[in-house]
């Protein structure tokens, strides 16, 4: 797989980061635990580990979530964090040959910087010596790295992302209409919606939104990439696309009241109108909203169930967009920096952050059933995350957001009546395929 491909594989609100130097002993979650002869302090100065990510989070947002707990368990690591802002984004740094050791974010986007620059890193040999144990994490999403990684690993995940769907109590109350629970159908969600998009009172309320289309349609439940790895044209036009935006946007907008919401709008029904204006009862959403957006969940008496799946893919939830680590080829101390995504991945550090209402990217039942005990929404129905198993992975290309927004608009033009289902879609793919084809002639591949 060449340059090319590398960046044409993978998917898609942002991660953990820790670190360690544990080793020796063997764990129950398969890690060497306890002091590591294979990290040896190679002077007496201090180590210093330099994080990026290109997902603009501040210095301070850094120190909150991960930074000043690495520097309480390192006390010999100087951690330092490098935000993604003016004059410091990735292309920037290596203008003026900054050193970076680790990058993290979601993985499509944390792997294509380095893979433009040619500082990927594979961690094989590393992750053996240091005794992280590969078969702890989800298979579908190690696959996924292994794929992107050409059969190598430039990266290991440190969070699993899924889509749930959230409900407002309140809603459902108002109307006298029963709460959603888990194991839901589409179709059974949408007969539930249409009880309560009604007007009364003179305002418009709105039974169901999916998440924005590019949201939905990257973490599809059918595993549809946006473009066909063979023939590399535009897969818009497959019935799969057709059953879920007539699912996910097609029905809702069946209701006249749901139309001209969106046009008074001029967009579709998003996460204020489900926390804010409160005119929306059900919504899905990535599984960290809550902790997303704190404030704004505090205005609602609300509750999650799994996201509803389609008949004929019984108990197949969203895909995962990981979040992930890698060490960079620049790396100064990468065992020292092996020891860091070592300690993120450990069972130790995946509980903690578990029950915090993280989704850890193992496989263990003990870190899972741990999720959110000790977040401060700790009563709510936090096994929605698990109850399905997650789709497959899709492939991504790097020509992904180019295409993604022409979907979109496509969706748009179908909910406002400017066009019908499979003229939309045929449009839009005839859009994509002129899109990549000139990119490509831009490229000069």
């Amino acid at each position: 797989m060449n340059k090319k491909m590398l960046l044409a594989v993978i998917p898609l609100l942002l991660s953990s980061i820790g670190c360690s130097s544990e080793g020796g002993r063997s764990g129950a979650d398969g890690q060497v635990q306890g002091d590591n002869p294979a990290v040896q302090q190679k002077t007496d100065e201090p180590i210093e580990l330099i994080f990026h990510s290109n997902n603009r989070g501040t210095v301070e947002q850094f120190d909150s979530k991960y930074g000043n707990d690495l520097r309480k368990k390192f006390p010999n690591y100087i951690i330092k964090y490098i935000p993604d802002a003016k004059g410091t984004t990735f292309p920037e740094l290596m203008a003026v040959k900054q050193r970076i050791d680790i990058v993290y974010n979601v993985l499509e986007s944390a792997l294509q910087p380095l893979i433009e620059y040619n500082l990927q890193y594979d961690m094989s040999d590393l992750a053996k010596k240091h005794g992280i144990n590969l078969s702890s994490f989800e298979p579908s999403v190690m696959d996924t790295i292994r794929t992107a990684s050409n059969g190598k690993l430039f990266m290991l995940p440190t969070e699993n992302q899924v889509q749930v769907l959230f409900y407002n109590k309140g809603s459902f109350d108002k109307f006298g209409v029963p709460y959603p629970k888990d194991g839901m159908t589409w179709d059974e969600i949408n007969e539930i919606a249409k009880r309560l998009t009604r007007k009364e009172g003179g305002k418009q309320y709105l039974g169901f939104a999916a998440a924005s289309p590019s949201v939905a349609f990257r973490t599809n439940q059918f595993s549809e990439p946006y473009l066909d790895p063979k023939t590399g044209k535009s897969t818009f036009e497959r019935e799969s696309w057709k059953k879920q935006i007539q699912i996910l946007f097609l029905n809702p907008a069946s209701n006249p009241g749901y139309t001209e919401r969106v046009k008074e709008l001029k967009r579709l029904p998003n996460r204020l109108d489900f926390t804010d204006t409160q005119d929306l009862a059900m919504y899905t959403s990535h599984y960290g909203l809550p902790l997303a957006v704190p404030k704004e969940l505090e205005k609602i008496d609300w509750d999650l169930v799994s996201l509803p799946t389609f008949k004929e893919l019984p108990g197949v939830g969203s895909q995962s967009l990981p979040v992930s680590i890698g060490i960079t080829s620049m790396a100064k101390n990468k065992d020292e920096a092996m020891e860091v995504i070592k300690y993120l991945t450990s069972k130790e550090y995946q509980l903690e952050i578990s029950k915090k209402g993280v989704m850890s990217s193992l496989k263990d039942e003990t870190v899972q059933k741990a999720f959110a005990q000790e977040s401060a929404y700790k009563g709510k129905n936090w096994q929605a995350v698990y109850y399905n198993k997650m789709a497959p992975i899709a492939l991504k290309s790097h020509y992904e957001s180019k295409i993604e927004s022409l979907y979109s608009e496509a969706v748009m033009d179908i909910v406002n009546g400017k066009t019908d289902l499979n003229t939309a879609l045929r449009e839009a793919a005839e859009k994509a395929d002129k899109a990549v084809a000139e990119e490509k002639q831009i490229r000069g591949k």
